[in-house]
């Protein structure tokens, strides 16, 4: 089994601007992570951390969000808030035969994510 690894990180300030503009969150975010960074109360920090996420895992498959549409990768929480990968359309008749390992972390003005990928 292959292992492949990628990483992002973003200033959250950038995403404050970013979440006035419609167009970006609906080019970027699925339906229910734009639900997800309306109930936070940090919501340019979630906002911030999710992009993150998307790129982490896209830079963990060899594209980068250059080659995925960034909404076909959702970023999904379980009850303990850990973070999970779910992929949809090509990136899912692409990639779907792959397991995720995924971590989110924000700190001062600045978010974060690691991602592992295995699989082929």
């Amino acid at each position: 089994m292959q292992l492949h690894t990628g990483v992002d990180m973003e200033v959250i300030a950038r995403f404050e601007r970013l979440l006035t503009k419609p167009a970006f969150l609906q080019e970027i975010y699925t339906e229910k992570e734009r639900a997800y960074i309306g109930e936070k109360p940090h919501a340019a920090q979630t906002a911030a951390g999710l992009y993150c996420a998307k790129e982490a895992v896209a830079k963990a498959l060899g594209r980068g969000l250059f080659g995925i549409v960034p909404r076909e990768i959702e970023i999904c929480h379980d009850e303990a808030g850990a973070p999970s990968v779910t992929l949809h359309g090509s990136a899912k008749a692409h990639y779907g035969n792959r397991s995720f390992a995924l971590s989110i972390s924000h700190a001062g003005d600045s978010a974060v994510a690691f991602c592992i990928v295995m699989g082929e």
